[in-house]
């Protein structure tokens, strides 16, 4: 079971990256750096946040004496929607930062979650 969880983690988390590597590289050839960096840091958002649940559902692989129930994999749900509103809030009030940028980059990390969710290979 943890090989399936970690393959699966690992998977989604690669396009992840790969979405933002993507992203930001395609933003510094249209635009500029600003742009790249806002796009690079929605991505990181859409990163962390998905790097947290899936420390989550490891941790909960490695103990299969105490399974995840279905409230405590929504309540870390309810976390992971804090921490991307919370670091969201953080970024778009920056003057750093593009907004329309960052949630550009914020959407990429989400259809590339989205897209490894749905390609081929193992299963949880």
């Amino acid at each position: 079971m943890l090989s399936l969880v970690t393959r699966q983690v690992m998977r989604i988390l690669g396009w992840q990256l790969v979405g933002l590597i993507a992203l930001s590289a395609a933003a510094v050839w249209i635009w500029d750096w600003r742009i790249a960096r806002s796009v690079g840091v929605g991505s990181g958002i859409g990163l962390a946040a998905t790097s947290y649940l899936a420390f989550v559902l490891i941790k909960h692989a490695l103990r299969p004496a105490q399974p995840a129930t279905v409230l405590s994999l929504f309540g870390n749900w309810l976390v992971k929607t804090a921490l991307v509103l919370g670091l969201l809030a953080v970024a778009l009030r920056s003057s750093a930062l593009v907004p329309p940028a960052v949630l550009f980059g914020l959407s990429g990390s989400m259809l590339a979650y989205w897209l490894a969710m749905m390609g081929g290979g193992s299963r949880i």
